[in-house]
């Protein structure tokens, strides 16, 4: 297959470089603020509906202890973002299943 010279030179860079062009870190931390809010939209529905009947507590204690296992390999690796993103989404969870047990 036919490469130019162009294409060439973006297939040698290493993954840094790829990551600093594409502004990775910057993406990351606007990426990682967004996961406390990702489940805010259901604990708004059952503060202000009390509906509970289809929301499965299982799900929400496997879901608590991966984000706060992965805050804790943020802490652990010294990865401020992965601490602070899974350990805030790991309490908005947290505020769920007790919206869950407060309204059943």
């Amino acid at each position: 297959m036919w490469y130019s010279g162009k294409e060439l030179s973006i297939m040698s860079i290493t993954r840094e470089e790829l990551a600093q062009r594409v502004r990775w870190h910057s993406f990351v931390w606007g990426v990682g603020l967004l996961n406390p809010l990702m489940i805010m939209p259901q604990f708004y529905k059952i503060l202000y509906t009390g509906e509970v009947a289809s929301i499965s507590l299982p799900f929400l204690f496997v879901l608590v202890f991966l984000q706060s296992i992965f805050s804790f390999h943020g802490f652990f690796t010294r990865d401020k973002m992965i601490m602070w993103s899974n350990g805030g989404a790991a309490f908005t969870t947290a505020l769920v299943i007790l919206s869950v047990f407060y309204f059943s």
